[in-house]
């Protein structure tokens, strides 16, 4: 059961086409034989063949039999002891080997199947040969002088498992402490390992990053010399036969570091892999070779092979190399069906050299396929120039007549140099200018018609030829921007052509196809060419001294701007005005003024109008002059004493120092408030003098706030005598609550009278009333 579900898997290199078989070997009875039908079943629906081998005698019958696959008898076996095993599979070793001439068990041979050349390598006047098959298939190389044709050197690992293929693969890469030779073995314990070996002593043992059975890691191996400064900078390890859902086959990019290989098993997140198009066969690695520059951008290449691909067609991958020891991971794709109808396995090997054979003087590849091998010619590789010149060069900025656009000119030139040693080459381009690109339509200020800002066009090219196309397109007159220059872009796309003997050309990849190209505004600076402004801002509040919140419902901001020095291009002046002010509205009295602003919205930053003054020049010795509203209303909360400031900027690089650049001013607050005072009673007749006559009097007093919260003091006064006479009987009854009493006050000159103060600390109170009972004599 565990095997089923954790062996045969995809990401254990089980593969759905592939015949799984299952090898069962017991010496005694089940434990848990109840759960072997269920296993049985499973494994036939994973159409996996099973083979029951019972040792001994200790075992059950018929649970062999629901384990082998059906018929039982024919997978189904008994021996006596283990020993019976190992005789099995001496014979089939004996079988094997005994029609290359050994007479010997598989197990003492040597390298009569060593298979010796497998993969060959020139090393500095020798010659060095892998031995695939040597010591039982463990593998190892040899060393031969090319002069004496005498073994120099001699590799082989005992410790190497059988079958391991040692020597499937290998490259040499020369170090400070000599040569270091990067050895494969695909089938070293079902994975594949790589090893490195330096003065015939083993150095490293790189396994694969997800073991995977079956991946072949190693199957190819090769160093690579990116910028061909004589040290190899990279080696690169394939895993053809790794597979996942999408993919089979990839190569891992390691670095070569003094005499260490770093592919950065341990560090996933710096693993660089390449990998070919998604393909459920594609064996993408199956070769490899190093290629010369073929892009003519100073750095080789690299070929993959991927022979599988395309139901057996195959393809090749050429991936270039870049600065800092790095190779491109995204390539280009040559398919089989590209080249030639019925190839098969194209891609299952390439030329590890790369000459002229056509005669062009440009490398050319061998690929080999089935029966056949393919030359590949390279194509020649150029640059293209483009340039873009304007007539008038400068945009005028002192046109007088500002209703009529202004025609110019665009001269848009192209052309084409070699990067490869050719002579001859002829190519397309085809075109696409865009005026004032940054902008948007419709604020564009150059158009080549109404509403038509992108001409197209198309030229053929000749190597070291210069070709050009005009272009005619009109200009706003007196643009609101007349400081940023129009950037104008031109795109266009390449299509080599063929001429002579020639292929086709291709682009350099670090040609850039847009560009921009911009016209400027003419800027009058006289005679050193640059403008110095000299801005003056003032302001204040129109015909006001104080902020009256509740009566007035605008408070107009006059603001002043002067420039006393050269022209000033895109003047500004920029307004702060505090939370609880709203802009509503500007009124340009002189000059040509364009306001937006930004009322606060945090309640913590403070209000920002922006004006533009007489965009796009505020010209010499000119005067702005423009007012801004603000509004507020009753409930507005504002400080006792608030402040403004203005702020003048300009597109200009200088400023004389005498510039006013800067202004702040103040201004008090007042609240409108509206109270009210009710009395229930306004008269009251009584004579004086009739004994024992006492008439009570209620007297209730209403105040509202209508407005707002505030502090404000009530005062009563009550008459109390009339001349030396008493009015009322008992004065205890004028108490009011929260109120202060004042038996006589001060400022009473007359009459004596009985004074109440109420103070009402809550300013949120709208009202108070007081009421008192009197009786009056």
């Amino acid at each position: 059961q565990s095997a089923l579900n954790d062996v045969f898997l995809p990401e254990k290199g089980s593969r759905s086409s592939a015949k799984k078989l299952l090898i069962v070997i017991t010496d005694g009875a089940s434990q848990d034989s109840g759960d072997l039908p269920a296993a049985a079943s499973l494994a036939d629906s994973k159409q996996i063949v099973r083979f029951a081998i019972g040792v001994g005698d200790a075992f059950s019958t018929e649970e062999l039999r629901t384990i082998a696959s059906q018929p039982a008898e024919n997978f189904m076996f008994k021996v006596g002891n283990f020993a019976a095993l190992d005789k099995i599979r001496e014979n089939l070793q004996d079988k094997f080997f005994s029609i290359e001439g050994s007479q010997t068990g598989g197990e003492s041979l040597k390298e009569e199947m060593s298979q010796e050349g497998f993969r060959a390598v020139y090393v500095s006047g020798d010659i060095q040969m892998t031995m695939v098959g040597a010591n039982t298939w463990r593998g190892g190389y040899k060393k031969y002088s090319l002069r004496t044709a005498s073994i120099k050197e001699s590799f082989q690992s005992t410790s190497m498992e059988a079958d391991s293929y040692l020597g499937y693969s290998m490259a040499v890469a020369s170090t400070r402490f000599g040569s270091l030779t990067i050895i494969g073995a695909p089938r070293y314990e079902h994975r594949g390992v790589v090893w490195t070996v330096l003065n015939n002593v083993k150095r490293q043992e790189i396994h694969p990053y997800q073991p995977q059975s079956g991946q072949y890691f190693g199957a190819e191996v090769c160093a690579m010399d990116v910028d061909s400064d004589g040290t190899i900078d990279l080696i690169l390890i394939s895993a053809p036969m790794y597979t996942n859902n999408v993919r089979e086959g990839r190569v891992y990019v390691c670095e070569l570091s003094y005499e260490n290989v770093l592919c950065h098993f341990d560090r996933p997140s710096s693993i660089v892999v390449l990998r070919g198009s998604v393909s459920d066969r594609g064996r993408f690695g199956s070769s490899l070779a190093v290629l010369p520059d073929i892009n003519a951008d100073a750095f080789n290449d690299l070929a993959v092979g991927a022979p599988l691909e395309n139901d057996g067609q195959g393809s090749i991958y050429i991936f270039q190399g870049k600065g800092g020891r790095k190779i491109d991971p995204n390539p280009q794709r040559i398919a089989a069906s590209e080249i030639q109808p019925g190839l098969k396995l194209f891609g299952i090997s390439i030329s590890q050299s790369s000459y002229d054979q056509s005669g062009d003087g440009l490398p050319d590849l061998a690929v080999g396929s089935k029966g056949k091998v393919i030359l590949l010619r390279s194509r020649p590789v150029v640059t293209v120039t483009a340039t873009v010149s304007f007539n008038p060069k400068q945009i005028p900025t002192q046109n007088p007549d500002c209703s009529k656009p202004l025609a110019s000119k665009a001269n848009i030139c192209f052309i084409m140099s070699k990067l490869s040693a050719v002579n001859e080459a002829q190519a397309q381009v085809n075109f696409t200018l865009t005026l004032d690109a940054n902008r948007k339509i419709p604020n564009n200020r150059a158009w080549i018609s109404k509403n038509v800002r992108e001409k197209t066009g198309s030229l053929t090219l000749q190597l070291n030829k210069e070709t050009c196309d005009n272009v005619d397109f009109l200009i706003e007159a007196c643009p609101d921007d007349a400081l940023n220059a129009l950037n104008n872009e031109l795109r266009f796309t390449f299509g080599g052509l063929p001429s002579g003997t020639n292929l086709r050309p291709s682009l350099s990849p670090k040609v850039q196809n847009t560009s921009f190209h911009s016209t400027g505004f003419e800027i009058i600076c006289g005679k050193d060419g640059e403008c110095v402004d000299d801005l003056k801002v003032d302001f204040n509040f129109t015909s006001s001294s104080v902020v009256k919140v509740g009566i007035d419902e605008l408070l107009n901001v006059t603001v002043f701007v002067e420039n006393r020095g050269e022209n000033s291009y895109n003047s500004r002046i920029i307004l702060t005005y505090p939370i609880g002010l709203s802009y509503r509205k500007f009124t340009s009295l002189r000059g040509r003024i364009e306001c937006n602003s930004l009322d606060s919205e945090d309640g913590v930053t403070r209000g920002q109008t922006d004006c533009s003054v007489d965009k796009p020049i505020f010209k010499s010795n000119s005067v702005a002059v423009f007012v801004v509203s603000y509004g507020h209303n009753t409930n507005s909360k504002l400080e006792r004493r608030i402040f403004m400031t203005a702020n003048a900027t300009s597109g200009n690089i200088m400023h004389i120092s005498s510039t006013e650049l800067y202004k702040i001013n103040e201004i008090d607050v007042k609240y409108s408030i509206f109270i009210t005072v009710e009395s229930s009673l306004g008269y009251n007749n009584f004579t004086f003098g009739e004994k024992d006559l006492q008439k009570p009097l209620i007297q209730e007093i209403k105040v509202a706030n209508v407005i707002r919260a505030l502090n404000f003091t009530v005062v009563i006064k009550v008459p109390v005598k009339l001349g030396d006479k008493d009015i009322w009987e008992d004065t205890s009854s004028f108490m009011v609550k929260n109120a202060t009493n004042y038996v006589k006050p001060s400022d009473d000159i007359w009459i004596d009278i009985h004074v109440f103060y109420c103070r009402q600390k809550d300013m949120k109170l709208e009202s108070i009333k007081c009421r008192t009972k009197m009786n009056k004599k």
